[in-house]
């Protein structure tokens, strides 16, 4: 089901796929196509929190695709893995926490895949690939907390 949607997003839309090549600030703070993403280290990994600005919604079955472009076995669970829901849209804001292998303090890329359903009804694939070196740590907060 996955592929088919990845597949109907990609024909809909040719080329538009946009590719964050980092995040470009040190906080993991980013928004694209209308996508929010930010970024924090935790003791344990990393955590992703995702939401949405002026109306796009994050396509449910399409999910999150999470990949590690770099230092796959720093990761305490299979990656690549996709987050998914039957509902047409994501609940948002949505928390994704990556876990690090016990004693592994090695960065790498990892990259986040989305279906961004913009308000004018088109869905396009967004891609954002981070080092985690240049993550900051969380702040006092819980971060992702709607």
């Amino acid at each position: 089901m996955r592929n088919i949607l990845r597949s109907l997003l990609c024909i809909a839309v040719p080329g538009a796929v946009v590719s964050w090549a980092e995040a470009g600030e040190p906080n993991g703070h980013s928004i694209v196509d209308n996508v929010v993403l930010d970024l924090s280290t935790t003791a344990d990994g990393v955590t992703a929190c995702l939401s949405t600005v002026q109306g796009a919604k994050l396509s449910g079955p399409y999910g999150v695709a999470v990949t590690a472009l770099s230092a796959p076995a720093a990761w305490d669970e299979a990656l690549p893995k996709t987050v998914a829901v039957e509902e047409d849209y994501f609940t948002l804001p949505l928390r994704i926490d990556l876990k690090r292998r016990g004693g592994t303090a090695e960065s790498g890329r990892v990259q986040f895949e989305v279906g961004a359903c913009q308000p004018q009804g088109m869905c396009i694939p967004v891609e954002l690939a981070v080092d985690t070196a240049r993550i900051a740590p969380a702040s006092q907060s819980v971060p992702c907390t709607g």
